[in-house]
């Protein structure tokens, strides 16, 4: 069924086609109030970033007021130089002008370290890792006092520098020449000044700031891990802000973007529109009601036809899928609408007939399977038949009268079990009884020379299989596997669970083993000659298997690694009552 020749669809384009035009008009009306709102709320933001700029400027000047008084103001900084380094004046004026620096870190909020510095010496202030502004404050101040060669008292202008040692990586570094060969200076992490101005934004729950590095109206370089979000243009604009929409989300953002007078850094302030609008409630609302109520309307509407139409019609389609799938035994209810109640009773009558006619068929199938099953079986029968006939004779014409006694009986045991084994099923425990039976049959024939031995058999002595199923390997071992008469021949049948997936019997001897050719025809399921496969017995088993279990099981042939002994694992599913009822 086409999507345009549905019922559902179209109803649904001729309602639509009514109601689009006014929903169209309230979009409209819609779109106008955003505008309206994102240029006073976004007046709002831009003054909050326009102040914390100007303050963070104004900062960032008052250190450089600073570090120009320590040079030029503070005795101890300008006593220092004048004693030798290794004399007690030096370490006693070194003493008072770190005291100082480390308590002028804490006035200043957002210093990292101030420091006064001597090619040859340090004396510095912080609140980060000691050893590591050590470092960083000597290999940069090593490379800045060798390019800019400033006259006393000049003050060098802010700059951006980057460190892996550093937190966040970027600073920001500024100092003054005192006298020859010694600076004041001063440290602020790009890091602490980003967070601040994370703390305007609530951390993020009103928008997304970072800190650039500039060249003119560029942005280069993102000085900050937490950085905007939209990465649409890094071009400075002179405009108050920019609505921009990120191409990958497709989400709407207000930019604005902000310089700093006292070093070549811009600060960047991303907020998404949703945050612009989130309190305006009430003109969401009016703009939503008219569209809401469409809608309401509209399921309204599509509930009474569900109930009406849709719904009998849905069930009458599941009906018929369901009976395409096998599922003979959906019917339909009885429904109020004259039309489709009488559907509804021809759907019934005909599924009816379709189950009847599909049991007919299922039943000649499953008697026609099991009378194959019998005759395979029966197949087996005169192959035992005949090699207990030749033990009797040769056991007789020997005069060993007590050895035909037992083996009378233990044949008179294996033709009751076969007049059993016209039962579809026995237990995996009958079967080995009557392996037993067989193997003290052979083991008259040859005293002191077979053993069989069963292995973890115990939780499944009650599972069903047909007769004569694991025999056939026990008598093809003997045949072709007990060459070296000299030597005791061994047999082991052994089992084990798999988890969830019934479990393997596996059947192994110490023998000579499959010949090659044989073993190759065995894996690759093609037929074996009669002297070959012991008078139909392996190939027997393999296709009774499969009428029982079909993809369920499966079987394989090998040697043992040695290269002796072969081993056959038969792997049988879990028991279900359906595989009694297939047999």
């Amino acid at each position: 069924m086409g999507f345009g020749k549905s019922i559902r669809t179209r109803l649904i384009i001729g309602f639509m086609a009514v109601m689009l035009p006014v929903v169209a008009y309230m979009l409209i009306n819609n779109s106008y109030s955003r505008d309206i709102v994102r240029e006073k709320v976004s007046e709002t933001y831009r003054n909050t970033l326009d102040i914390y700029v100007g303050q963070t400027d104004h900062n960032l000047s008052q250190i450089n007021d600073y570090l120009y008084k320590m040079s030029v103001l503070d005795s101890d900084v300008g006593l220092l130089m004048s004693f030798p380094m290794d004399s007690d004046g030096y370490t006693l004026t070194k003493i008072r002008i770190d005291a100082k620096l480390n308590r002028d870190v804490g006035v200043y909020n957002i210093i990292d370290a101030v420091f006064l510095y001597h090619q040859n010496d340090i004396i510095f202030g912080t609140d980060s890792v000691y050893n590591d502004t050590k470092k960083i404050i000597k290999s940069h101040m090593d490379t800045m006092t060798t390019v800019k060669n400033l006259e006393q008292n000049d003050q060098h202008t802010w700059e951006v520098r980057a460190d892996e040692r550093m937190p966040g990586k970027f600073f920001l570094i500024n100092f003054i020449k005192v006298s020859e060969g010694l600076y004041v200076g001063a440290m602020i992490k790009v890091q602490d000044i980003n967070t601040l101005l994370s703390i305007q934004w609530s951390d993020g729950d009103i928008g997304h700031n970072g800190i650039y590095l500039r060249s003119g109206n560029q942005l280069v370089e993102s000085l900050t891990e937490n950085s905007a979000p939209l990465e649409l243009s890094y071009k400075i604009s002179d405009k108050p802000y920019e609505s921009l929409t990120d191409r990958k989300t497709g989400a709407s953002y207000l930019v604005m973007n902000r310089v700093s007078d006292m070093v070549n850094i811009a600060y960047r302030v991303v907020i998404p529109e949703e945050t612009l609008l989130q309190n305006l409630l009430f003109f969401r609302n009016a703009t939503l009601f008219a569209p809401i109520g469409f809608l309401a309307i509209l399921l309204i509407y599509l509930f009474f036809m569900r109930n009406m139409l849709f719904k009998p019609l849905h069930e009458l389609i599941l009906g018929m899928k369901k009976i395409s799938l096998g599922m003979l035994d959906v019917r339909l209810k009885k429904n109020k609408t004259l039309e489709f109640e009488f559907l509804g009773n021809t759907f019934n009558i005909m599924a009816e007939q379709i189950k009847t006619l599909k049991i007919d068929v299922y039943e000649e199938q499953l008697r026609v399977k099991q009378g194959e099953l019998k005759q395979l079986q029966a197949q087996i029968n005169p192959h035992f038949y005949m090699n207990s006939l030749n033990i009797i004779y040769n056991l007789a014409a020997i005069g060993d009268t007590d050895s035909v006694k037992i083996m009378s009986l233990h044949l008179a045991d294996y033709f009751r079990f076969i007049m059993k084994a016209n039962r579809d099923t026995i237990t995996l425990k009958e079967e080995l009884l009557h392996i037993e039976n067989y193997m003290t049959i052979q083991k008259i024939r040859f005293p002191d020379k077979l053993q069989c031995h069963f292995d973890g058999m115990e939780e499944l002595l009650h599972y069903p299989i047909a007769a004569l199923t694991l025999q056939p390997f026990v008598e093809n071992s003997i045949i072709h596997g007990f060459k070296n008469r000299r030597q005791q021949f061994h047999i082991r049948i052994s089992a084990e669970l798999n988890e969830g997936q019934g479990f393997t019997l596996t059947i192994s001897d110490n023998g000579v083993g499959f010949d090659p050719s044989v073993l190759e025809k065995l894996r690759n399921k093609e037929p074996l000659q009669e002297g070959e496969s012991s008078s139909l017995g392996i190939m027997n088993v393999i296709h009774r298997l499969q009428l029982l279990y079909g993809e369920r099981t499966s079987i394989t042939f090998s040697n043992q690694t040695e290269g002796s002994g072969a081993i056959i694992k038969i792997v049988f599913p879990e028991f279900t009552e359906g595989v009694k009822a297939v047999v």
